[in-house]
């Protein structure tokens, strides 16, 4: 049976699909979480329901691709928050309007670590244990001793200045995992491997060794954006194998998590200094510190705190009208005693009112649609306008409108 080609929109669902038991469960085992798969009266048929993953899955039988409902050119805009220059404008990255999800993203990622380390690999001192035939840096004497035997090759413990260290590990994993996607075009194939034989003397990594950020410092600063960029190409954007002759490949992005992290880091680069935005601060939501929250961000002039948001990519609706997503952030601005709490969307099933005056406490919740199909220039614009909303509402949000 020839493979089936499947092309979704995000949050969507397709029609009836006829799925071999095979294909089906290799879909489950890649995709639990990121596309749901629903039953029909057709034992042979199912329905995929897809969320905030775009990208593409493909298991024997079936190619899945999920399309968002954003520009690529706004899509690739996200992906480079925080990354310095004017060299990351889609025209300089070299793919077209009506580009392959997953050949841009893969583009972009290798991009970016080329960038980071096309004068060099970044150095650093990594204490290394070896057995050697001369003394270098401290003997192991406690090691020594259980094994007198070895005293020809005594172990020693030394630090080397080497090109092995965690953020070059990061990255040449990251390349290793973009590399695996079976349908690259050829260009963005060579390119990958052309920038991993950079690498060449850095070990090879386990995706799971790199869930640990790694701190950004003045001598590693020119690689943050890479790793950045590098720790989404193993987590945000997911590439997995499954074991045996069959295997199955995604290459998914969270539009939820990507959202987030790029308004958030846009609001606080335009208000900075007056206001610092803290990205998904931890806090006690009773006095005794038992119940413990996190809002997406909160917004403070110095030590106090003047204004807590969400930030939502897709508004769902419940069966008894809208999103209930106002309830967390009334729960944040009441624990954090504020007077307003601001939820900032893309898109919505149905749009709330711009905002709501909570009943006996004045607590005000305002919501903020930042569209997503506009011109890149005109959402520059939204978040200039959207900076300046913040910045108003957090001059009044220190105490309920009673």
């Amino acid at each position: 049976m020839d493979a089936m080609d499947v092309d979704l929109l995000e949050h969507a669902e397709s029609a009836p699909v006829r799925l071999p038991r095979e294909a089906r469960k290799a879909l489950m085992s890649v995709a639990h979480g990121r596309v749901d798969i629903r039953a029909t009266a057709d034992p042979d048929r199912v329905v995929l329901v897809t969320g905030s993953w775009v990208g593409a899955i493909s298991v024997p039988g079936l190619t899945l691709r999920i399309r968002p409902s954003a520009p690529m050119e706004n899509l690739f805009t996200m992906f480079s928050a925080g990354i310095p220059g004017e060299g990351w404008g889609s025209d300089q990255i070299g793919w077209s309007s009506d580009a392959d999800l997953v050949d841009g993203v893969a583009a972009f990622v290798l991009r970016s670590i080329d960038e980071a380390t096309r004068r060099g690999l970044l150095h650093g001192y990594v204490s290394v244990e070896e057995d050697l035939n001369l003394i270098r840096g401290r003997l192991l004497v406690e090691q020594l001793a259980t094994r007198p035997w070895a005293i020809a090759q005594p172990p020693c413990r030394y630090d080397d200045f080497t090109a092995n260290i965690p953020e070059n590990k990061l990255l040449r994993c990251a390349v290793r995992q973009v590399l695996t996607w079976p349908t690259l075009p050829p260009v963005v194939r060579r390119d990958g491997l052309r920038l991993l034989a950079r690498f060449d003397g850095v070990d090879d990594t386990d995706a799971r060794a790199h869930r640990d950020k790694i701190p950004v410092t003045r001598l590693n600063e020119h690689y943050g954006p890479s790793m950045d960029l590098a720790r989404m190409a193993l987590d945000g954007v997911a590439i997995r194998h499954m074991e045996g002759d069959q295997s199955a490949h995604t290459f998914l992005v969270d539009m939820d998590d990507l959202f987030r992290r790029w308004v958030t880091t846009e609001i606080s680069q335009r208000l900075w200094p007056e206001i610092v935005v803290d990205e998904q601060p931890e806090h006690s939501l009773d006095v005794h510190d038992q119940l413990q929250f996190t809002p997406d961000m909160l917004l403070r002039r110095g030590s106090r705190a003047v204004l807590v948001g969400d930030v939502v990519y897709h508004l769902g609706s419940t069966p008894s009208g809208p999103s209930t997503d106002y309830f967390p952030l009334l729960t944040y601005a009441s624990a954090l005693g504020l007077g307003a709490g601001m939820l900032v969307y893309a898109q919505a099933d149905e749009p709330p009112a711009p905002e709501m005056v909570v009943r006996s406490i004045g607590t005000r919740l305002i919501s903020v649609p930042l569209r997503l199909s506009v011109p890149p220039a005109r959402l520059a614009g939204s978040l200039d306008t959207l900076a300046e909303l913040v910045r108003a509402v957090a001059a009044g949000a220190l105490a309920p409108a009673r």
